[in-house]
């Protein structure tokens, strides 16, 4: 397998979860729309999708919606409404509602040759929770290796996500690759001292990553990462 010709002693894997090992942002962009416009009577733009949506914590996306700082109260309950609809959206798209291209397969190498590695989400606990029943991940990923929005944690583009996915998989963050499917998860990522980031996206989108100075390398699917994950460069 590839990802063991690092030349890293050790080496760990930490993936964003929404967009990228689960190709859902057209079910989120979705869900935002029809929430907001219920909300805020108003549209989302694509501009504001890339900016102020994808990879960032509810209460961010709210704020910026609503223009006002919210309660956690608040927060939490709006969040569960927009949830409630993202979720249903997923399970009524029964053909897409499965792991990405390649990523079993990934995994499933990565297990077998014992390699660290973590989820860092922008999710809530009750969304990981639904992806943690539908697509098992147990079988991959202990609970503790899953960091997801608990409340505690600065959202991304803050470093703080991806600080604590490497401490918790004990790797050091130079010897980590995070493989992000968002501008302000790629901007965490660089922030907290990744050795290599890798964008995922379709070819359609790449175009977005192909001038940031925080992305090494951009890949379609799983089925490249085995390729692209060999060396882990210091920052």
């Amino acid at each position: 397998m590839n990802i063991l010709d690092s030349g890293i002693n050790k080496i760990g894997l930490i993936f964003d979860f929404n967009g990228t090992l689960f190709w859902d942002s057209d079910k989120h962009e979705l869900a935002w729309r029809i929430f907001i416009k219920e909300l805020c009577n108003r549209e989302i733009s694509d501009s504001e999708f890339l900016q102020y949506v994808h990879g960032r914590n509810n209460d961010f996306i709210l704020g910026y919606f609503l223009e006002k700082s919210l309660s956690v109260d608040v927060i939490d309950d709006l969040s569960e409404k927009k949830e409630i609809i993202y979720r249903k959206l997923c399970t009524e798209d029964a053909v897409n509602f499965k792991l990405a291209p390649g990523a079993i397969r990934l995994l499933d190498n990565l297990k077998k040759h014992n390699i660290p590695r973590a989820i860092a989400t922008a999710s809530t606990k009750v969304n990981v929770d639904f992806y943690r029943k539908e697509f098992q991940l147990n079988k991959w990923f202990d609970n503790d290796k899953i960091i997801y929005n608990d409340g505690t944690i600065k959202g991304k583009p803050n470093p703080d996500i991806y600080i604590k996915a490497a401490k918790m998989i004990q790797v050091d963050a130079r010897n980590c690759v995070v493989i992000e499917d968002a501008i302000s998860g790629i901007q965490s990522a660089y922030k907290a001292g990744i050795g290599k980031i890798i964008a995922i996206s379709p070819k359609d989108r790449q175009a977005i990553f192909e001038d940031m100075k925080e992305v090494d390398c951009i890949i379609n699917d799983f089925y490249e990462v085995e390729c692209e994950v060999k060396t882990v460069k210091d920052r």
